[in-house]
């Protein structure tokens, strides 16, 4: 089943642009995000939030497969 994807426009402190899934309760204030698509899993979504942004990772809470320390 597809999910809805947004990627943080603020880095972290070591340069990654987070990924979230739309029902992520980590998921920042929508103005601070760009909204990716609808993907079948994180990988997708990290790949396109790739396109715009270098670093990108997964969310450890709704992400976690993606998510890279």
């Amino acid at each position: 089943m597809k999910q809805k994807y947004y990627v943080n426009d603020n880095p972290q402190f070591n340069g990654d642009h987070e990924v979230h899934a739309a029902t992520c309760e980590y998921l920042p204030v929508i103005y601070k995000c760009t909204y990716l698509g609808e993907f079948e899993n994180c990988q997708e979504a990290i790949n396109e939030a790739k396109k715009r942004y270098r670093k990108a990772n997964g969310c450890f809470d709704c992400s976690r497969p993606c998510h890279t320390t």
